[in-house]
């Protein structure tokens, strides 16, 4: 690997291949530079006359941050750069750089594209700088599925605090016994945990359809946000917030659906159930 490595002129490219934790403030030095040399030079590509013209796209799947009021906002980021810049960016550093941003409030989805925007040209360099644009998080199909309502927009009190985000807190899950609901479905796109072998954060939605006294839509929303540092698998961070409902808002009927971004090719979406 290490020859392979040599060959493609790819040793030393800032976090490629190496073993980092996840960062948790904005920090733009974290992106890393890649001359586009390294790939055109073998080819006989000239440096500033290459024969065609062109973008690169990315999609960006794991891109959160603090909206004004404290809580996370979750989209797709599409960034298209013009194949002229100098260089490229590294996509190790990339991912990290956008998991940096996951605690960073931004006043609107403006302001966050402007900083991307400004810290992306910063590293690849060029005159004509990268094209941005945010879309609505789409895992399955819809975003929203029929028959579900999503808590992510649900009106909150005022401001959380930076505190919410330290520890889960199963006492945020409420429900009104006075008033039952049968078969109401439930969905959020805000669920990040962290992976207990590398410590990168794991990104899914939750689908949850139960029978019971009525769950305050506001509180199950604040409770997802707390597990934005909790370890562990996708199976048992499912089972977590199904045993957390189950104490906590008593549902007659329960089934909680997790469904994680792939990596490597392959997702998991566990499903807990009662009776």
């Amino acid at each position: 690997l290490e020859g392979a490595r040599r060959a493609t002129g790819v040793m030393g490219l800032g976090v490629l291949g190496e073993s980092c934790g996840v960062p948790d403030a904005y920090d733009p030095k974290i992106l890393f530079p890649v001359p586009r040399a390294l790939g055109r030079d073998p080819l006989g590509i000239a440096k500033d006359e290459p024969p065609f013209h062109g973008e690169d796209v990315w999609n960006a799947y794991e891109v959160s941050w603090l909206g004004p009021t404290n809580i996370p906002t979750r989209a797709v980021l599409r960034l298209a750069v013009p194949c002229t810049t100098p260089n490229i960016v590294e996509s190790k550093s990339l991912k990290l750089y956008l998991n940096a941003l996951n605690f960073a409030p931004f006043a609107s989805r403006e302001a966050l594209m402007a900083t991307v925007g400004k810290d992306l040209k910063g590293v690849l360099g060029g005159e004509e700088a990268p094209r941005l644009s945010l879309h609505p998080w789409d895992h399955h199909g819809d975003p929203v599925p029929a028959g579900f309502a999503c808590v992510d927009d649900e009106p909150l009190p005022g401001p959380v605090p930076d505190s919410l985000f330290s520890r889960p807190d199963d006492a945020l899950l409420t429900a009104d016994a006075s008033e039952a609901v049968e078969d109401e479905r439930l969905c959020t796109h805000l669920l990040r945990t962290l992976c207990p072998v590398t410590q990168q954060p794991d990104w899914g939605s939750l689908f949850i359809t139960y029978s019971g006294p009525r769950i305050h839509r506001a509180g199950l929303l604040q409770f997802v946000c707390s597990l934005r540092k909790e370890v562990g698998f996708h199976e048992a961070c499912v089972e977590r917030v199904f045993l957390a409902l189950r104490a906590r808002c008593a549902p007659a009927k329960l089934r909680v659906e997790g469904r994680f971004l792939r990596r490597g090719g392959i997702d998991i979406n566990p499903v807990r159930a009662m009776p």
